[in-house]
């Protein structure tokens, strides 16, 4: 019974689903509104018009015919790893060129500072106006007051006039310079070299003025140099006293309001050549009498020390009272015990933000910290740590405001007897009177000592540690180490890792901004930045003794000067030249690489030297320029080449393909990998998923492995072959090759190309104003000269010549016959684009012959298609376009609008033919469906009109599998056309149905889910999810979509400085106390300094920072002057900012209080004072939290975002329309049916949605947001920072030499005593920088 029971349940249940499902079947079959039948005429037909349209348009069956007809042109295989091979020895012949070049400088230099006469008074006469040299802020400048006017050099100041002159100024000189293209269009001299002199350096220093007096003799082998090789960029020398000597001589920029902060002592270049790699421990005194100028100073100390550190070089920053602590938590290990970290710029600026918030309590406890130092450096030595770090010099850097003992018995256990770590002591303050023991535990431990006791000596104190470390390596003699940076921007700024940090900016109104930018605008001053790498050599002192003077005291009241002879080891500085990214990517020609391809190249590190994901700058922003990112020059080859793994989607996974090829190219060796990577285009907002083949090779002498990419499907295949212009049989009788390509046609080369060009020190008759003029003119030649003309060497095996073995003329030249007979074919092919009419030999019969006959501007007003074009594998574009004129704008004042300029010309912006996001997508489509149009839209464009929709199609030459693209054709279609055809045919074709109708709403979406076609032209240009997103998941469920998650590890996050929550004031009554005591306190000291008592007792006071006054919070014209802040909407950041969240319909919105004030203003009086404090100290204090710092700051972080690709197979294997309905979307439980229809012959989707049924809509952006790593978020990004992967150490490492105990030069110091007055005023002062 219990059987029966069972199956006469089971019976009912089967039932009861029976009729449920046919419910919801009459249920959908009332509420269907969208027949799926109708919806695929729709796409049928729009699909197949917008082929033949398109087709004849674009001459693409002509096209097609002649590349896949031409003799001269064929398919061939490439093998990839012997075209790396290739093109590393290339870019090696050409790095070594520049080796060659330094070599020259370095050996010039150690034999003319050998031979210089030492002259103790050339400072005295260049101050009496005796002795001038070319001072670069002082060269061309004219006089206060000048009206201006033609005939500027005549009015330039100069020593060299009559002294009766008004424009005779001693110091001062003019040169002729002139515009060179070769050094981005500065005005430089190349007969002479200037002198760049830093501002807290003194030229008058006898020690100073001599090194520039015998290092002038440079210019003769900086001359050579660039008459042997006129590819050599910038050559300079810097000194270790602080000037720079560069060639060719320029003009350095100085502003009034911007002070000069260069040192090419804290460069790269020079801090890497002037020693060895370092591992540092910085111990930092945090105890109790480390308060006011003395913390600030000790603060400066240590931010300026890490400035001198490079990516080879490991360091730590402890802390130390009663306990020894790490400044950076997260900087420890797994035991909680401290370690090193490499100093990258993220570090550097985890470790300068932590500065900024020490505070100082206790005793100091020295050894405990010299301790800890010690244990920590040897775990780097000899434990389990050795295979970090940098395996050469060790040292310890002490800042502390003095030291009790020797601590001998610490120093005899654990550095002696070999002492291999040295110790550079730094004593801050002015009162300190006993220095002795600081002084002996450098002195006996192969360090320096100083004695810090002003803000402004901090970086010529923190500097005499390098020639120190560099001892060892002055002793080889034989050995000068040649050294390579890694990529850096031309015109970065100096110190930026502070800069980025604290955000510092000085307010303006928005009227003076506009000026500002307009002025730079006009005058030139910003024309991007210019990516390099810089190899450098040290540049030794020869000599082993020099005299050292003493003064020694022989009574309380008398001193005596005594000269002894002291050994040596001097480094006189550091010789380099810069060598541009874009010089290195000129031996690697992209037509070889193939579309889609690319190469890059890593270094030791793993850094990437360029990669065309490498992005350095946040994007331009409303009126301001781009500007540097903080980490730009630490991009990890992890963290461009995007692994995609179906199975895990985790940030920062760790491939094992790609680990092991950035292993190998780390430690150059070559090898072949195959990996399928997420490649993103459009600024991240398109996705693809591809199969390529990695080919790697080492490029000797360097730190560098080069890399080239090829796509798998069709990478390793190239249409090769050209026209032989040698031979007329290619050519109809009387036909010259310059007809091809007509001077002012309409056609362009790709502007980064090299197809022919003449040496860069070329006289000015050989330069032309676009790439278009010179390929015209070499054409040109090649029809005059025929087989006599001379095609140059086109590579650098060896330094090619032009004539015989003479120097370059202005006639050298060099040509890349492969590329121009290439380029001469592929305009002979589409010289086509020139004809009337379309051809009629390749028209099937039927319409398409009757549109073939038509004049092509009927054609053209037919399709509403603005303009045709056709770009090559040679990098040529060609078009056509018949748009109407524009209408005539008779006001004078709308006819130029600065808020919406004119959009420029189709040529302008799309002339880089194979690098073009159109070019890419249409090849990497046509292995999806070879027969079709890839459509785009530009992104959010919404209503704004006139726009226009971009159409590709990529031309192909071969069959099956061994084919290769030759050509993209394209068109640009009228927007308001295009979307009146469609709407034109869904109300002809539908009956009742139409996309007119209220009750249907039709979306037309590309292949990464933007809206190219809607209803609301308000949605033209965005992402589909955004808005309506449950369709689109609906679509994702369906695998229409696919879903790729992508993540951006070069990515800005604006985080607020802001110093806590403003409700913890009620926590700690007594912060109310303390914030008005601090504020009397200051108010006090502001009223000594304004009124200038304090000269009362000191005339040499430091200044402290002026007090300003505060603005209306409502003042609609203040913005700042910085790259990441306004008030004003009209003025955006330039960095991007994540989107807001908006919070639940259900949750109140959160109380929001903001404890930033408004920024200052300056008044005269307070431009006064600042002025004042920069002459006194230099420049201002850049870590101190003072009222007007901007308090957003950009930090370096991991951004996510999720884009779409569509699936067509998905759509393909149904063989009709998808038909979905949503339910349980909204209260009514009503249904809401959509249909989907693939468009043939495009990558275009139709969507049909029922709009009867209110379903709420998910809101789905792409727009990046950061990568929330859960709980343990700062923890990730702790690990992330401190992770380091696998390096090379440099391959030299020189650290020690016997004869460096023979030298005894180990620092100085000086006692100060103040009277109590002064120092009262001292800790008053301090308040003013809390």
């Amino acid at each position: 019974m219990t059987g029966v029971r069972w199956g006469l349940a089971g019976l009912v249940l089967l039932a009861s689903v029976a009729v449920t499902q046919f419910q919801q079947q009459q249920q959908q079959q009332q509420t269907n509104q969208i027949d799926a039948k109708t919806v695929e005429g729709w796409s049928q037909k729009f699909g197949a018009e917008l082929w033949v349209s398109l087709s004849q348009a674009t001459r693409r069956e002509s096209i097609q015919g002649q590349y896949d007809n031409m003799p001269q042109l064929s398919v061939a295989e490439v093998d990839g790893f012997e075209m790396v091979r290739t093109m590393a020895a290339e870019v090696q012949i050409m790095m070594q060129h520049k080796i060659d070049a330094i070599k020259r400088i370095m050996e010039l230099a150690e034999n003319i500072a050998l031979d210089h006469k030492y002259d103790k008074e050339r400072g005295s006469r260049l101050a009496e106006g005796r002795y001038v040299y070319v001072n670069a802020k002082k060269l061309n400048v004219l006089p206060d007051g000048d009206s201006g006017g033609n005939g500027e050099f005549d009015r330039y100041l100069s020593q060299y006039r009559d002294p009766s002159s008004e424009y005779y100024a001693p110091g001062y000189s003019r040169l002729m310079l002139n515009p060179d293209p070769h050094f981005s269009g500065i005005p430089v001299n190349t007969s002479r070299s200037s002198v760049h002199v830093p501002t807290n350096v003194f030229d008058g220093e006898p020690k100073v003025i001599n090194a520039i007096d015998w290092s002038k003799k440079l210019d003769d082998i900086f001359r050579d140099n660039y008459e042997r090789d006129p590819s050599l960029s910038w050559q300079y020398f810097g000194s270790s006293t602080g000037f720079l000597r560069q060639y060719p001589a320029i003009k350095w920029l100085t502003y009034e309001d911007d002070p000069d902060m260069y040192d090419a002592r804290m460069r790269d270049w020079y801090i890497k050549s002037a020693a060895s790699a370092k591992d540092i421990v910085i111990l930092l005194d945090t105890s109790g009498s480390m308060t006011g100028l003395r913390k600030e100073i000790a603060k400066h100390v240590v931010i300026n020390i890490m400035e001198t550190l490079g990516e080879d070089d490991f360091l730590t920053v402890l802390t130390f009272s009663d306990e020894t602590r790490p400044l950076v938590d997260c900087f420890t290990d797994a035991d909680g015990e401290p370690e090193l970290v490499q100093a990258t710029t993220e570090n550097i600026a985890e470790f300068t933000e932590a500065v900024n918030n020490i505070e100082t309590e206790e005793i100091a406890n020295f050894t405990s910290a010299l301790v800890t130092g010690f244990n920590l450096l040897e775990r780097y030595k000899t434990g389990q740590a050795r295979t970090s770090g940098t395996g050469c010099n060790q040292a310890i850097m002490l800042v502390t405001d003095g030291v009790p003992y020797k601590f001998e018995t610490i120093f005899q256990e654990h550095n002696e007897p070999s002492t291999p770590v040295r110790m550079f002591t730094y004593l801050i303050g002015r009162e300190i009177s006993d220095l002795e023991a600081a002084k002996w535990i450098a002195c006996h431990n192969k360090g320096y000592f100083t004695h810090v006791t002003t803000l402004a000596e901090v970086k010529e104190q923190v500097l005499k540690y390098i020639p120190v470390m560099a001892r060892p390596l002055v002793l080889m003699r034989e050995q000068h180490p040649v050294r390579w940076t890694g990529v850096y921007a031309d015109i970065e700024v100096p110190n930026d890792r502070m800069l980025w940090v604290i955000g510092l900016a000085k307010p303006m109104t928005r009227g003076q901004l506009r000026e500002e930018l307009e002025a730079q605008d006009r005058e030139g001053t910003f024309k991007g930045y210019k990516l390099m790498t810089t190899v450098s050599i040290p540049v030794y002192n020869k000599k082993n003794h020099t005299n050292f003077t003493e003064s020694i005291r022989v009574s309380d009241k008398k001193k005596v000067d005594k000269v002894k002879k002291v050994r040596i080891a001097e480094l006189l500085g550091v010789a380099g030249t810069d060598v541009p990214i874009a010089q290195i990517e000129k031996l690697i020609p992209p037509y070889k690489l193939g579309v889609n391809g690319y190469s890059f190249a890593v270094n030791n590190n793993g850094y990437i030297l360029y990669h065309p994901d490498l992005r350095p700058m946040i994007p331009r922003s409303g009126a301001f320029q781009e500007i540097l990112k903080p980490n730009y020059n630490s991009v990890d080859l992890a963290e461009v080449e995007l692994v995609y793994n179906p199975r895990s989607d985790e940030p920062r996974y760790n491939d094992s393909n790609l680990f092991m090829m950035r292993k190998e190219m780390v430690d150059q060796k070559d090898g072949v990998q195959r990996m399928t990577v997420k490649v993103h285009m459009d600024d991240m907002k398109r996705v693809t998923i591809r199969e390529q083949d990695y080919f790697y090779h080492n490029i000797s002498n360097t730190p560098f492995t080069l890399g080239i990419v090829f796509p798998s499907k069709y990478g390793k295949y190239r249409v090769v072959g050209g026209l032989e212009v040698n031979d007329p049989g290619n050519r109809q009788p009387n036909q010259k090759v310059s007809d091809f390509l007509e001077k002012d046609g309409k056609w362009k080369i790709h502007p980064d190309w090299v197809y022919c060009e003449y040496n860069y020190g070329g006289t000015r008759d050989r330069l032309f104003d676009k790439p278009e003029d010179m390929m015209h003119h070499f054409l040109m030649r090649l029809d005059d000269e025929n087989k006599s003309f001379n095609w140059g060497q086109s590579r650098v095996r060896p330094l090619p010549k032009c004539q015989g073995n003479g120097v370059y003329t202005p006639d050298c030249q060099k040509c890349d016959k492969e590329l121009v007979q290439a380029l001469i074919l592929d305009a002979m092919i589409t010289k086509v684009f020139e004809d009337k009419t379309s051809s009629a030999d390749s028209a099937r019969p039927g319409i398409d012959t009757f549109f073939a006959m038509m004049p092509r501007s009927q054609l053209f007003q037919l399709f509403g298609i603005n303009l045709s074009f056709v770009a090559t594998r040679s990098g040529l574009t060609r078009w056509e376009e018949h748009a109407p004129p524009p209408d005539p704008v008779y006001d004078e004042e709308h006819a130029f609008d600065p808020e919406n300029p004119k959009e420029p010309h189709f040529s302008e912006v799309n002339n880089e033919a194979t690098d073009e996001v159109w070019y890419k997508r249409a090849v990497d489509y046509h292995y999806n469906n070879p027969e079709s149009f890839v459509f785009s839209v530009p992104f959010d464009i919404g209503d704004k009109r006139p726009t226009v929709v971009t159409a590709t199609h990529a031309i192909f030459k071969g069959k099956g599998t061994k084919k290769a693209p030759a050509a993209v054709v394209g068109v640009q279609i009228d927007y308001e056309h295009f979307r009146n055809k469609f709407m034109n045919i869904t109300n002809k074709q539908g009956g009742t149905l139409s996309c007119d109708s209220s009750k249907v709403e039709c979306y037309v979406i590309d292949n990464n889910g933007f809206v190219v076609i809607s209803e609301d032209p308000l949605n033209t240009g965005k992402f589909f999810g955004e808005i309506d997103g449950t369709v689109l998941n609906s679509l994702v469920q369906n695998q229409v979509f696919k879903k790729i998650k992508v993540y951006d590890y070069q990515a800005i996050c604006l985080e607020s400085a802001a110093y806590g929550n403003p409700a913890s004031i009620m926590m700690t009554p007594f912060r109310v106390m303390a914030n008005i005591f601090n504020w009397i306190l200051a108010n006090i000291a502001f009223t000594i300094i304004r009124f200038e008592l304090h000269h009362l007792w000191n005339p040499d006071w430091t200044y402290a920072m002026p007090q300003q006054s505060q603005p209306s919070l409502n003042d609609p014209n203040l913005v700042y002057d910085g790259d990441y802040y306004a008030y004003d909407d009209e003025y955006m950041p330039a960095a991007p900012v994540e989107e807001p969240q908006m919070p639940p319909l259900q949750e109140p919105e959160p109380d929001v209080q903001y404890e930033d004030e408004a920024p200052p203003t300056f008044s005269e009086k307070d431009n006064q004072l600042m002025q004042e404090y920069y002459q006194k100290e230099g420049g201002p204090i850049p870590i101190l939290d003072m009222t007007y710092i901007n308090k957003t700051q950009p930090k370096p972080c991991d951004k996510e975002v999720e884009l779409y690709e569509l699936n067509e197979e998905a759509l393909k294997k149904e063989g009709r329309p998808l038909q979905g309905i949503l339910r349980n979307c909204h209260t009514s439980n009503c249904v809401r049916q959509f249909t989907v229809s693939m468009i043939p012959n495009t990558n275009l989707i139709l969507v049909a949605a029922d709009t009867t049924c209110p379903c709420y809509s998910n809101r789905i952006s792409v727009e990046p947001t950061k990568v929330d790593y859960g709980p343990s978020n700062e923890t990730m990004y702790c690990e992330k920072l401190k992770t380091n992967l696998y390096r090379k150490k440099p391959h030299q490492c020189i650290k020690y030499h016997p004869q460096e105990e023979e030298i005894s030069l180990c620092g100085s110091g000086c006692s100060f005593k103040m009277c109590p007055v002064v120092l009262i005023i001292l800790y008053l002062t301090t308040y003013l920088y809390q």
